[in-house]
């Protein structure tokens, strides 16, 4: 405290560091490639598994950024959102 004020401190929602073990690491890469097993997580180089979770981590982006557009399409100007959006997904079935 300085002066009898609190001060907050905010934590990164990313731990780095001290804060991830290796388990931890080996078990998010189990979560978002069922395919691999704790065992065969934890003998991938640390290459791979930082590698494979930025591409789910940007999969997950992608895919909430696609769930705001459709939240939002509606609520364009006289939908047109929604004719853009709908022939955007349309293009990607292709």
């Amino acid at each position: 405290m300085i002066g009898g004020e609190k001060r907050i401190v905010a934590k990164s929602i990313h731990p780095t560091g001290k804060d991830v073990n290796k388990r931890e690491l080996w078990a998010t890469v189990c979560y978002y490639y069922p395919q691999y097993t704790l065992k065969e997580a934890s003998q991938l180089p640390v290459r791979d598994i930082k590698l494979l979770l930025r591409v789910a981590e940007k999969l997950q982006a992608r895919d909430k950024y696609e769930l705001t557009q459709i939240v939002a399409a509606p609520h364009t100007k006289k939908g047109s959102g929604v004719k853009k959006l709908t022939e955007h997904f349309k293009k990607q079935m292709d």
